[in-house]
């Protein structure tokens, strides 16, 4: 009896040991490739100073932090106001991009962030016009000819916190790329045309990655200057298909949006490929469901300009196509790349269902 009694108790603790399994949040599907971790020790000092954006300022003195972590947990308690962060590395791998993706996690609650000396992103307003950005994923696209290949790299990051934690508070921290932006048979990564109600900030205006009229994609508008643009915008892309590719099975990826959209070609609306199964439905204001359009036979052009135009309306929070893919691929990569995110975005519950019972 009591070694029946002992096998059920097993049998329970291990099924509660699954669902906890499953319940831990849901997994960012971007399928990324690190090509440098700036997790860890970093150089710190409080207060402001241009110069400390130079590459070959001295910051022989200033004390080491570990990022991501905010600077209260670093040691300065109760410090609110500007600082500074340096950190040197190198890029060891080689890559065949013209730009790369530095993610700086989350910072509380202004940022600008130097890259051998040349401003890259701001996001947030400094004083006297304060407006924080502690919620905006940082995510900010790097002209791979600003970076020294074999050299030293120095990242310089300007921070400036109103009240509670401060600094680069969560990950992650590092120079990626998008393992999935190779599979596509045509790259729409870079600058589309865009319109809102909100003008650019003007901190943004010194960013060597700014366009005038143009916003770079993917990224959470916020993270290009558009701050607290709630509402609806229209994104344009104009390309040509190469004509040596078949214009037929094809899809357009449009990675993930936040929050609605209705996508155009040539005109023409196309259709968003949900993954549907039972009652597990999620429309198109999801924010973190995947975006791929089936594309019409005969609609996309092999000669002459193609046009995209998708209309985002976002309710709160940061918004826009902002995350990758970005761009065109047979139908059976969208399918695939579809399904593998609904079955990760999928609550703890589900999964845990799935594991039994599919």
């Amino acid at each position: 009896m009591n070694r029946v009694i002992c096998k059920n108790q097993t049998w329970k603790v291990s099924i509660l040991l699954l669902y906890l399994i499953f319940q831990v949040g849901k997994i960012q599907s971007e399928n990324l490739k690190s090509l440098v971790n700036l997790e860890g020790n970093w150089k710190f000092s409080i207060g402001d100073d241009p110069a400390r954006a130079i590459p070959d300022y001295d910051d022989s003195d200033w004390q080491n932090v570990f990022v991501p972590n905010s600077w209260e947990d670093n040691g300065y308690e109760d410090y609110n106001g500007f600082a500074w962060y340096r950190k040197s590395f190198q890029i060891r791998e080689a890559f065949n991009r013209e730009y790369l993706y530095l993610y700086m996690g989350y910072i509380d609650d202004v940022d600008e962030v130097y890259l051998n000396g040349k401003l890259i992103g701001a996001s947030g307003n400094f004083p006297p016009r304060m407006r924080t950005a502690y919620d905006i994923p940082r995510m900010y696209p790097v002209p791979a000819n600003l970076l020294r290949k074999g050299g030293a790299n120095i990242i310089a990051v300007r921070v400036y916190d109103e009240i509670q934690n401060g600094g680069i508070t969560q990950g992650p921290v590092g120079i990626f790329i998008d393992k999935d932006q190779e599979r596509m048979d045509i790259d729409l990564t870079g600058y589309w045309d865009f319109e809102c109600g909100n003008s650019v900030d003007q901190g943004n205006l010194k960013c060597v990655t700014y366009r005038k009229g143009k916003i770079f994609v993917p990224g959470f508008w916020e993270a290009r200057g558009y701050n607290d643009l709630d509402g609806k915008a229209k994104y344009t892309k104009e390309f040509n298909y190469p004509s040596d590719l078949n214009t037929s099975g094809k899809a357009l990826i449009l990675g993930v949006i936040d929050d609605e959209d209705e996508v155009y070609l040539n005109g023409e609306r196309i259709i968003w490929m949900g993954y549907k199964r039972g009652s597990n439905w999620y429309d198109n204001a999801y924010h973190l469901t995947f975006r791929a359009y089936e594309i019409p036979k005969g609609l996309l052009k092999s000669s002459g300009v193609n046009v995209i135009e998708v209309m985002v309306k976002d309710y709160t929070g940061p918004g826009g196509i902002y995350r990758g893919p970005i761009g065109i691929a047979d139908i059976e990569l969208a399918e695939e790349m579809v399904k593998r995110e609904y079955k990760d975005n999928r609550s703890g519950f589900e999964k845990f269902i799935d594991y039994w019972f599919d």
